[in-house]
């Protein structure tokens, strides 16, 4: 049995698998690659309590190559301009969204894509910060292979000082 997951369209004969036409929901696409230029935009967003706005300011983009693409905690972007110009990013997004009521308009002058949150709120960045956990595990190995004595003379934990020890001060500032 031969089919493209994204699609789900299933056969038994290998030439019917390869003659199915390309799919417009999914990662199996007949169009012709052409040499294009990467380039970049700038991004932009901004929130209410029930949706996220981003904005990628874009000259003169082409609707029918370009696509968004979103699950309810990941966008793709995927603009394409003349000239075989292309901008493309992918976002981890900081909160999960409600995909049948976000929606993308398209003008000469940006891209804007209008996320409905899936619970009202705030978020505190569009994105999740990269690899939490991965980080974290480098920072407990860096801090395996360090000396424990090395801790203790640059330990924070005993900043406050006694009385007597401001007295002290005191004192010596009074003679000088």
């Amino acid at each position: 049995m031969k089919y493209w997951s994204c699609c789900g369209v299933k056969t038994t004969d290998f030439s019917a698998f390869l003659e199915q036409p390309g799919c417009s929901s999914g990662r199996h696409c007949w169009m012709v690659k052409g040499d294009k230029k990467a380039v970049s935009c700038r991004q932009d967003w901004h929130q209410t309590s029930s949706q996220v706005v981003v904005t990628v300011y874009a000259k003169n983009p082409l609707p029918a190559h370009s696509s968004v693409k979103a699950n309810r905690t990941t966008l793709e972007v995927h603009i394409v301009f003349e000239g075989n110009k292309i901008f493309q990013t992918e976002l981890d997004l900081w909160g999960v969204i409600e995909i049948e009521k976000s929606f993308v308009s398209m003008v000469p002058t940006k891209v804007e894509i209008t996320l409905c949150k899936a619970s009202p709120g705030s978020w505190a960045r569009l994105e999740l910060p990269q690899s939490l956990s991965h980080a974290r595990g480098e920072q407990d190995a860096a801090n395996a292979e360090e000396p424990e004595a090395a801790h203790e003379e640059d330990s924070d934990d005993s900043l406050s000082w006694s009385e007597e020890e401001d007295e002290e001060l005191e004192m010596g500032t009074q003679t000088n």
